[in-house]
């Protein structure tokens, strides 16, 4: 059986999402650097179920249905919301999708 590492398994559940090579590599190097309290999601993601998690008013289930992004976009952006609350927060009120 081949071994294949974490982050290959990532990349590979991005690509079968309809995400690029190019951007499959670049979202999985972000997902594994998430908060740690998104660290489970992942995990559970990866698993087959988008479990929800809110930060600054935003919810990732949220931003799927009103800004059309996909589970790990909207991971990352709550991820973004944790880490840089300010910047993130000025990006959405513009409308970033």
């Amino acid at each position: 059986m081949a071994h294949i590492n974490y982050n290959e398994f990532i990349a590979n559940k991005l690509i079968k999402q309809g995400y690029a090579n190019t951007v499959a590599n670049r979202v999985t190097l972000e997902l594994i650097k998430v908060d740690s309290a998104l660290s489970p999601l992942v995990e559970r993601w990866l698993d087959g179920d988008e479990a929800d998690f809110e930060s600054h008013g935003y919810s990732i289930l949220g931003l799927m249905k009103s800004r059309s992004m996909t589970y790990p976009a909207a991971l990352l952006t709550i991820d973004w919301l944790i880490k840089e609350p300010e910047a993130a927060k000025k990006s959405l009120e513009k409308g970033i999708k």
